[in-house]
């Protein structure tokens, strides 16, 4: 198989490391922004140096961001080449258009790369969801997230200063918001369902909450709850084309799995109506664990594996009203839901509400927040 990098960057540089130990995967082409010296005739700026290259079966896109990764893997995909790629953000945003390419130039699109890092999770679910029984999705998908958290509630650490170490080490990017803020888990949690619960869902449809607001006082009362707060996404299966889904902060218990995933790591599971509850555990992100994904993906097309989005989709739509917990809730705007007091946080009072569907504290949090842009909350799991 011959093959063109699209990127050259973390992950696209683990890809060719890992691929000069395959005798039958050679790197044709790689498209650079900047002169490489070292890359010689394999670089290129022109795209079309590549989509032109009959001799190229499959592209490897490693770009990330949306554009203009969506035009370039379009062109692949209707050009005929297949294409591996761990770009959540273009799928998530995009993957009707995509299959539809594919579709048109009889290409195949590799996906597993794009949730779990290095975890084969995606892969897996597929196989699963053949059986028509798959459930729930959920779990943690963000590896800076957990590694703040984790340190904040393990160290006693402020969230600015773990935030700005987590920077230094790589951990975070120069601009974290579409970690912090929950973006990038919910572009996965997208694409989990599209493969697990065959539904396309639109990103801008799933109630989010990231961890932007977190203060070390907010963590000590956790610490009183007997809670530990972790970053969640989660995608359940209702009557009809509906799915409850949302990324929100939650409080579980110590002896949860999830208490248990300390710094960057992920935890990923589901349950289907057979097999029950299933866990994935493994480095979620950097760059040898999803180059590894990336290069499994190739192997996949050589040897004709089992295609994640292989199965037909459908547009569905989303209902929080049924996911209902108790929520903790900081905030210095008057909280306006029955609740209990339960402390405070740099003069703000804390609170813990009584049972509120998703959908409604979400609602309630877009409120409060013009108030109190500072507001934090978490879901409790019971």
């Amino acid at each position: 198989m011959k093959i063109a990098l699209l990127g050259i960057g973390t992950v696209g540089s683990g890809v060719r490391e890992q691929l000069s130990a395959c005798a039958d995967i050679e790197v044709r082409r790689v498209l650079v922004r900047r002169e490489i010296p070292e890359l010689g005739s394999l670089a290129t700026r022109a795209i079309d140096d590549i989509l032109g290259d009959a001799r190229i079966d499959a592209v490897v896109e490693v770009m990330g961001g949306e554009h203009p990764a969506l035009e370039y893997v379009l062109r692949a995909l209707r050009a005929g080449k297949d294409v591996v790629t761990a770009n959540k953000l273009m799928l998530s945003e995009h993957l009707e258009e995509l299959l539809e390419a594919a579709r048109a130039g009889g290409a195949r699109l590799k996906i597993d790369a794009s949730v779990g890092g290095g975890i084969p999770y995606l892969f897996n679910l597929a196989r699963a969801a053949r059986t028509g029984g798959m459930q729930s999705l959920f779990g943690i998908v963000n590896g800076t997230t957990n590694l703040i958290l984790d340190t904040m509630q393990v160290e006693g650490a402020d969230f600015a200063d773990v935030l700005a170490q987590a920077q230094r080490a790589g951990y975070a990017e120069a601009d974290p918001s579409a970690d912090i803020d929950g973006g990038d888990a919910r572009a996965k949690l997208c694409v989990a369902a599209a493969v697990g619960l065959g539904a396309i869902l639109r990103p801008a449809d799933v109630d989010v909450a990231g961890i932007r607001t977190i203060a070390l006082g907010d963590v000590r009362l956790f610490q009183q709850m007997r809670r530990v707060c972790r970053l969640l996404v989660r995608a359940d299966r209702l009557d009809g084309d509906h799915l409850a889904a949302c990324v929100e902060p939650t409080l579980v218990l110590p002896g949860d799995l999830e208490a248990a995933v300390h710094r960057n790591d992920n935890l990923i599971g589901y349950v289907e109506r057979s097999a029950g509850l299933q866990y994935f555990f493994g480095q979620g992100a950097g760059k040898s664990p999803t180059a590894f994904n990336v290069v499994m993906g190739l192997r996949d097309l050589i040897d004709g594996a089992i295609d994640p989005l292989g199965a037909p989709l459908r547009r569905a739509e989303v209902d929080n009203s049924h996911l209902v917990r108790r929520y903790y809730v900081r905030t210095s705007a008057p909280l306006g839901v029955q609740a209990e007091r339960i402390g405070e946080v740099g003069g703000a009072p804390a609170y813990l509400t009584e049972p509120l569907s998703a959908d409604g504290m979400h609602a309630h949090a877009r409120d409060l927040r013009k108030a109190d842009p500072q507001l934090f909350f978490a879901g409790v799991r019971a």
